[in-house]
C-alpha cells in the first residue's frame, strides 16, 4: 500500500513559513499557529488528493481505516491525526476492538487511544492487564482507561489482585465508588503488606476509596517512629482525607528526603511553609 505522508507535507510548507516569519512571534506563539494550522490543513484540498486530508480518511471504510493505520506503523511513516480522528470518532467498532489482540505496542496504543473507556472494550482491557504480552506502557495506560469505570471491572480487577499485576488492580479499585467490603479489604491487605517505598502509594489508595473504616490503622501507621517523611505525609494527607486529623509534632531532620526537600525549597517544606 502506497501511504500518503500528510506530515510531511504540512511540515514542508511550515517550514516554508517558519523561514519566512522566523523573529515575528514568540516560541509559544508559534506553537499555537503550528496547532491551528495543522486543522486548518486537515480541512484544505490538496491539489493532487483532491479532497481533503480529513475526507481522505472519512471516505474509508472500517476495515480500510484499520489497515491503513497498520501500513502507516508498518512502514514507519508518521501516523497522521486525521487517521487518529476519524479512528476515534467512529466508537468500538469491531475491526478496531480487533486491533487489541495484536502485541505490537505502537498499534495497541493507537487503539486504545481511539477507543478510550468504550464498554464493548473493557473485557478485552482486564484481559491485556493480566497478559505478559503487554509492557508496562500499555498496562499504565490500560489501568488509566479502566479507572473511568471501575465499578464495573471491580470483579476483575479483584480476580487480578493477588496476581504480579496487582499493582495495577489496586490502582483501578482504588477508584471504586460502590462500597464493597471486598474492594476495601484488598486495598487494607495492601496497604498492611507495604514496605516503606510503597507506603505512600498504598495510603493514597485507601484515602482514593474513601472508606473511613481505615483511618484506625493509617493512625497506627503514622505513629511509628521510624516513619520517613515521605510516608508520614502521604499518611497524614490519607487521614484528612477519610475525615481524620493527626496534629503531633514530629522531627525529620535527619531524614534524606526532608533534607533534599528542604534544601529545594529554600528552607519551606513541601507546603510552601516556613521551616521551624
Amino acid at each position: 500500500m502506497k501511504l500518503i505522508d500528510f506530515d510531511e507535507i504540512f511540515n514542508r510548507a511550515m517550514e516554508r513559513e517558519l523561514a519566512k516569519h522566523a523573529g515575528e512571534r514568540t516560541e509559544e506563539e508559534w506553537e499555537s499557529a503550528i496547532a491551528e494550522a495543522y486543522a486548518s490543513f486537515g480541512r484544505t484540498v490538496l491539489p493532487k488528493l483532491g479532497k481533503t486530508p480529513v475526507q481522505y480518511f472519512a471516505e474509508m471504510s472500517d476495515q480500510e481505516l484499520c489497515e491503513t493505520l497498520k501500513e502507516y506503523i508498518l512502514q514507519d511513516v508518521p501516523v497522521p491525526d486525521f487517521l487518529s480522528e476519524e479512528l476515534a470518532s467512529r466508537g468500538a467498532f469491531p475491526e478496531l476492538l480487533a486491533l487489541l489482540k495484536e502485541t505490537d505496542e505502537e498499534l495497541v496504543l493507537y487503539a486504545l487511544n481511539a477507543l478510550g473507556p468504550a464498554r464493548p472494550a473493557l473485557p478485552r482491557y482486564a484481559e491485556m492487564l493480566a497478559d505478559e504480552a503487554y509492557d508496562e506502557h500499555v498496562k499504565d495506560h490500560l489501568a488509566e482507561l479502566l479507572k473511568e469505570r471501575a465499578d464495573e471491572v471491580a470483579d476483575a480487577m479483584l480476580a487480578l489482585a493477588g496476581t504480579e499485576n496487582a499493582p495495577y488492580a489496586l490502582e483501578v479499585l482504588s477508584k471504586v465508588k460502590a462500597r464493597d467490603g471486598r474492594v476495601f479489604d484488598v486495598l487494607l491487605s495492601a496497604f498492611k503488606g507495604a514496605d516503606e517505598e510503597e507506603l505512600p502509594l498504598y495510603a493514597g489508595y485507601l484515602a482514593s476509596y474513601g472508606d473511613e473504616r481505615a483511618l484506625p490503622v493509617l493512625l497506627a501507621e503514622i505513629e511509628r517512629e521510624e516513619i520517613g517523611f515521605v510516608a508520614f505525609q502521604e499518611l497524614k494527607y490519607a487521614i484528612e482525607a477519610l475525615g481524620g486529623e493527626y496534629e503531633k509534632e514530629r522531627d525529620f531532620s535527619s531524614d534524606e528526603a526532608y533534607k533534599k526537600i528542604m534544601a529545594a525549597t529554600a528552607g519551606a517544606d513541601i507546603f510552601g511553609r516556613a521551616k521551624k
